[in-house]
């Protein structure tokens, strides 16, 4: 039994039904807002004694592509002595579901609703023309959607976010539109972390906001650092007398993957034993710490992976070498966080206040490095984008650092696949939640899904809502201790993305994984025995089968999924429109070469280069 039956907005179907369905979406908005009114005047009314200061303050911390085991308490070996420290005194959590996409799954974490009924059913990269038709792809949010700040803003709080935003069109959804009383936000997928170059070729600088109007960075601008300055800063300027509300959207560890040099070279060596042997340590970690069963095995590598053993010694080093900068950037994340943690204790409002850590989707498996002719191509693009990939500057200013999908393997490892796609290694990400209210329990099996934060933390400050209107639910009772799980076994979640998609009913998954690493088949796996994916059951389990798929397609329908087929996978649109993006931006280089191909002519081809870098120096100018 899926619950998005019960709440979604409305499907795929003709233009009639999409605003009859709409129309209902609106009415029923707007008699939640009603209700909730009610039962607040009432809540007042009944307890008009009630202490606001005791009502819990809310620091929610998201970093971007962290695969499930890249905190320290999940078997990383970055360092993260301050997340490892909650997770000591609070909950982690073994199954905890997110979106394969950052937008989508920022979407439904604020919001407490699928991704596309709330016209995020994919990244603004990714969303084609014809998606665009749907309301679930609409990327941008109408002007009544609620937040969980907005609804926490109802209840009293002061409402504060920083960090990466990227939901939907830029400018199009930002935090003060949608009940944020401060914000400072990338509204991006990605940038630089010591300034605000764009990690896509062809594209311009991303844009920050402050409080909804364009603003310029700080000229010693660390992401980590800055977004923790800029919150406390926030915290400090509220009303002391008020709970808050701190959403704190890190940049780490999103490409360009970036570090203070001190941190990456504290791991000098640390990754030198590669992928393949890392990968098997970080399955036998898992097993050891009781994150999976013992019976967990490790699905074979994508055959588009490349054995650490076939790589030349230089290659071996300059791989290491980004793997060095992935944990460097993760630690001094985590030590940018313990400044916010050490500075609630100092003004006192540690121990009321709930801190929720968890990543948006699984590791990020992009390359700034290829062979043969594409690797002319990126070599060309990275020098007039004016990065730096040289050995020595990996993970400094300029750079532009990835670690690749066989590193993302290892980070997103006991798992399958990772960012992008719907294994449980791009899905299943770590979650850390502690404070007050939390029962101090360590490790639960319990699933919890991305969109159920926002009815748990509203659970947890003590305001009313209608459960109906979310398709999350509370998890509040399994963080209490007064039940093992939010679901019962004969109940159901979906996720999908691009072709992406997954149905969860008790230990039993059907997945279909995109191209272009999988295959756009759906399978079974019972994940009680097998979280790594590696024994599709669906022949053993035809019936079962059958009726989780037929729940899927239900769940598609209702909330709108737009169903493209095997060959609309992301990674195409998203190719395409960069190198688009990037044709336009340097049609004149493009014309140069094909005129001096055409010719032939040494003396042209010599013009034209010259040409080309007049040109790129007058526009650096």
């Amino acid at each position: 039994m899926i619950r998005s039956l019960r709440n979604a907005p409305g499907g795929a179907g003709t233009d009639r039904t999409n605003r009859r369905e709409t129309g209902f979406r609106n009415a029923a908005r707007k008699l939640g807002r009603f209700t909730r009114q009610l039962l607040m005047v009432a809540a007042i009314s009944i307890a008009p004694a009630f202490a606001q200061e005791e009502r819990p303050n809310i620091i929610l911390v998201l970093f971007d592509d962290v695969g499930f085991s890249g905190f320290g308490a999940y078997g990383a070996d970055a360092r993260t002595p301050n997340i490892d420290a909650l997770a000591g005194e609070g909950m982690l959590f073994s199954r905890y579901y997110s979106s394969p996409f950052c937008g989508p799954s920022r979407a439904m974490l604020l919001t407490g609703m699928d991704n596309h009924q709330v016209g995020m059913g994919t990244l603004v990269e990714t969303v084609t023309d014809e998606m665009r038709a749907y309301p679930g792809y609409s990327m941008a949010w109408e002007s009544d959607q609620e937040t969980i700040a907005t609804l926490l803003s109802e209840a009293g709080y002061q409402t504060y976010v920083t960090g990466k935003w990227g939901i939907g069109a830029t400018g199009a959804n930002l935090p003060d539109r949608f009940g944020f009383d401060r914000s400072f936000v990338m509204d991006a997928t990605g940038g630089g972390n010591y300034d605000a170059s764009h990690y896509l070729p062809g594209y311009d600088e991303v844009d920050w906001f402050e409080d909804g109007e364009p603003t310029t960075l700080p000229e010693d601008f660390y992401s980590s650092r800055t977004l923790v300055d800029r919150l406390i800063e926030y915290i400090d300027e509220g009303d002391a007398d008020r709970p808050f509300f701190g959403f704190l959207s890190l940049q780490a560890v999103h490409i360009p993957v970036q570090a203070p040099l001190e941190y990456i070279n504290a791991y000098d060596g640390v990754f030198e034993r590669g992928w393949d042997v890392m990968r098997e340590e970080r399955l036998e970690r898992a097993i050891d710490l009781g994150l999976v069963p013992a019976s967990t095995q490790l699905a074979p590598a994508p055959a588009v992976h490349r054995a650490w053993d076939d790589l030349t010694p230089e290659e071996q080093a300059v791989a290491a070498r980004e793997m060095q900068v992935n944990a460097g950037m993760m630690e001094a994340a985590d030590h940018h966080f313990g400044r916010l943690i050490s500075h609630l204790e100092a003004i006192g409002e540690l121990d009321n206040t709930i801190i929720i850590v968890t990543s948006d989707n699984g590791a990020e498996s992009a390359m700034t490095s290829l062979s043969g002719a594409a690797g002319v191509v990126v070599e060309g693009i990275k020098w007039l984008e004016g990065f730096d990939t040289s050995y020595d500057n990996l993970g400094l200013r300029d750079s532009l650092t990835a670690v690749g999908p066989e590193w993302a393997s290892v980070l997103s490892a006991p798992f399958n696949y990772y960012k992008f796609y719907s294994g449980e290694g791009g899905l299943r990400v770590p979650l850390v939640i502690s404070g007050p209210g939390v029962n101090a329990s360590g490790i639960h099996h319990a699933p919890v899904h991305v969109a159920d934060l926002t009815p748990t933390l509203l659970d947890a400050a003590g305001v009313s809502f209608d459960p109906e209107l979310f398709y999350g639910r509370s998890a509040l009772p399994v963080l209490s201790g007064a039940a093992d799980a939010s679901y019962a076994d004969d109940e159901a979640f979906a996720v999908e993305v691009s072709g992406n998609a997954a149905l969860y009913r008790g230990n039993w998954k059907i997945t279909r994984v995109a191209r272009p690493i999988g295959d756009y088949v759906w399978r079974l796996y019972d994940l009680s025995v097998d979280p790594g994916e590696t024994t599709d059951l669906s022949d053993q389990h035809p019936e079962l089968f059958a009726d989780m798929l037929a729940e899927y397609d239900a769940y598609a329908e209702t909330v709108g999924v737009f169903e493209g087929g095997p060959d609309n996978y992301a990674a195409k649109v998203l190719g395409a429109k960069v190198a688009n993006k990037a044709l336009h931006k340097y049609w004149y280089i493009v014309a140069g070469l094909l005129l001096a191909a055409g010719l032939g002519l040494s003396g042209v081809g010599f013009a034209g280069y010259r040409f080309v870098r007049q040109r790129r120096m007058n526009t650096s100018a």
